[in-house]
């Protein structure tokens, strides 16, 4: 018995993975949604697959589109009580939004729980949105349901709670398989597209219909870009493109390289098909430049919601997120200057995908990493090409900015006088503007250019009142990339978090959480469980050994982030200490 199952995130897979391991069927588990679920479906038809299993609308689509048996994990009364009770104590009003078996049960369950949290029930896909839309204009931020209606929320600008499933659901699914199993006989049924010359093509080729959906992609593509596509690219904004102006062009990384996409219509006798191709993109040396990722946010849960929905108690906080929606909405360049892992980068995101140019990649540029060299290379046409031609109406992060060297500073200043880029600056400075530029550390040319508009950010320590509600927010981010259930952070816990020092803000804070969600054994997130994780950080190297048990490649590990921590998770200090220059430590922590 051979069986698919196709996990709508990570945690799920890893928990399948798990429970599998003591099943007598063979088991093979992938990550996709909708129709990413279906072209794994169809794939699996191929290598003899007998059942599938997955979950809510991808199971749902697999059913309607294919003749191979479906068993659909199931949301359980547990799954939807360790949901709630974690949602429960997340800020702004709640609501679930569901098929029947979902909606009823979760209404059943508050009403029990005396939890005040509305339901509504949908027929169908095509009435969540709809829904979704006027919870939205009655002052709704928090939406409880399965992956379709997340990713619908998440689209609007809300906030998405999945429901996720838990060991009981994902047994009983393995149950149902193996009865199904025995009462029918695997079949397969072949689907033959001639591949000719393109079957053999060193790029990737995928091709869509009208409505988006991919009808075909070459061998090529199927290597190396199935997974990395559409995290990288709007495939419905892109066909929409291609279908209005005859042709579609960007640029993403992937793997330290640079790719390029080229999408072009082609007309058939019954119908109209949309091709895109992948290359690699070819600059001078062939390959990326450490320090400069390119991404898209099409498809980032975490930066796709409206920068109106974020949510704070505090009034400095909110007066910055009033200001950049407002920023958001123009073409003048931004400066954001805020302590190490404030939530700079996070803040330069959000303006990006709150502005028009949100359907173009972001480039990143870490001002710290980049080497002379590297920048000289970036800057003169003649040597490199011009990577960002390829993005004229995206956004270009400028990180670190207060990292880079007044020489360089002035080439970039006479790069931007010289080449008239479309392009909108974001910049990002742990130093405050009037200090770099007070202290002759800032060319004047180049601020005048950079910081027609500022924002600053509170460290988190001036926001002790959104530290609760930021853990609560990365319990449950982990809670779905580990396969957990915490559903919530005891008292003493939250009051240790409020009296930590933080020495690096938010990311300090995702960090000590992500350890403590590894490691919590209970529905809760304990004080010991934190102490645990703190205890490490708050370690010095005084009479301490490092432990040289494990293979080289183990103890640097251990040796790096020892030294991260003691330096609060500033790459230049650890580097220093280290002896290595900072693009090496900045390959290594990648």
């Amino acid at each position: 018995m051979k069986v698919l199952a196709i996990a709508p995130y990570n945690g799920l897979k890893e928990l399948m993975i798990t429970l599998g391991e003591k099943e007598e069927f063979e088991l093979q588990v992938e990550i996709g949604d909708l129709e990413e679920g279906l072209t794994l479906a169809k794939d699996a038809i191929h290598n003899g697959i007998d059942i599938i299993i997955s979950r809510g609308g991808t199971a749902e689509l697999i059913q309607r589109e294919l003749t191979i048996p479906v068993v659909e994990i199931e949301v359980s009364g547990y799954d939807m009580l360790r949901v709630l009770t974690l949602a429960k104590g997340y800020p702004g009003k709640k609501a679930i939004v569901g098929f029947s078996p979902i909606s009823e049960g979760a209404s059943t369950i508050c009403e029990i729980l005396d939890i005040n949290m509305s339901a509504y029930k949908v027929k169908s896909e095509k009435e969540i949105e709809p829904i979704l839309v006027q919870l939205q204009q009655d002052g709704y931020t928090n939406i409880i349901g399965d992956a379709i209606t997340v990713k619908i929320a998440e689209k609007l600008g809300l906030n998405g709670i999945l429901l996720t499933s838990g060991k009981e659901s994902v047994l009983k699914s393995f149950q149902n398989a193996k009865k199904i199993y025995g009462f029918l006989s695997s079949f397969k049924k072949n689907y033959l597209m001639s591949y000719d010359i393109i079957q053999n093509e060193m790029e990737g080729i995928i091709v869509y219909n009208s409505t988006s959906q991919a009808i075909f992609s070459n061998p090529y593509f199927n290597k190396n870009f199935s997974d990395s596509f559409k995290q990288n690219l709007n495939v419905e904004d892109a066909v929409k493109t291609v279908c209005n102006t005859g042709s579609f062009e960007t640029v993403f990384s992937r793997d330290d390289d640079f790719w390029t996409v080229k999408g072009y219509p082609l007309e058939t006798s019954h119908s109209k098909l949309i091709v895109f191709r992948i290359n690699q993109y070819k600059s001078n040396e062939n390959q990326g430049i450490d320090g400069i990722s390119i991404v898209s946010l099409q498809n980032e849960a975490s930066s796709a919601s409206n920068l109106t929905t974020v949510v704070t108690k505090n009034e400095r906080m909110k007066g910055v997120l009033n200001a950049a929606t407002i920023y958001a909405n123009t073409e003048e360049p931004v400066w954001i200057s805020g302590k190490e892992g404030t939530g700079k980068e996070r803040l330069a995101k959000l303006i990006h995908v709150n502005s028009e140019r949100r359907e173009y990649p972001l480039f990143i540029i870490d001002c710290e990493v980049l080497s002379k060299a590297q920048w000289a290379r970036l800057l003169d046409k003649s040597s490199y090409d011009d990577l960002l031609a390829h993005n004229p109406r995206g956004s270009v992060i400028l990180n670190n900015i207060d990292f880079l060297e007044l020489d360089t500073q002035k080439q970039l200043a006479s790069y931007l006088k010289k080449n008239s880029t479309t392009c909108r600056f974001i910049t990002l400075s742990r130093k405050s503007i009037e200090y770099l530029t007070d202290t002759q550390r800032f060319d004047q040319e180049l601020y005048y250019l950079l910081a027609s508009l500022t924002l600053n950010l509170p460290s988190l320590t001036e926001r002790k009142e959104d530290i609760e509600s930021l853990a609560l927010f990365f319990i449950g981010e982990y809670n779905i990339k580990f396969g957990k259930q915490i559903v919530g952070i005891r008292s003493d816990a939250n009051e240790t978090l409020k009296n930590f020092e933080w020495t690096s803000n938010i990311k300090q804070l995702k960090q000590i959480i992500k350890e403590s969600v590894l490691l919590a054994e209970g529905a809760f997130l304990e004080l010991h469980d934190l102490k645990k994780v703190i205890s490490t950080i708050r370690v010095t190297s005084d009479n301490q050994e490092i432990d040289l048990n494990g293979t080289l490649e183990e103890i640097e590990r251990k040796i790096i982030k020892r030294i991260w921590l003691e330096e609060g998770m500033n790459q230049t200090k650890t580097a220093e200490r280290l002896g290595i220059n900072r693009t090496t430590l900045w390959r290594k922590l990648k």
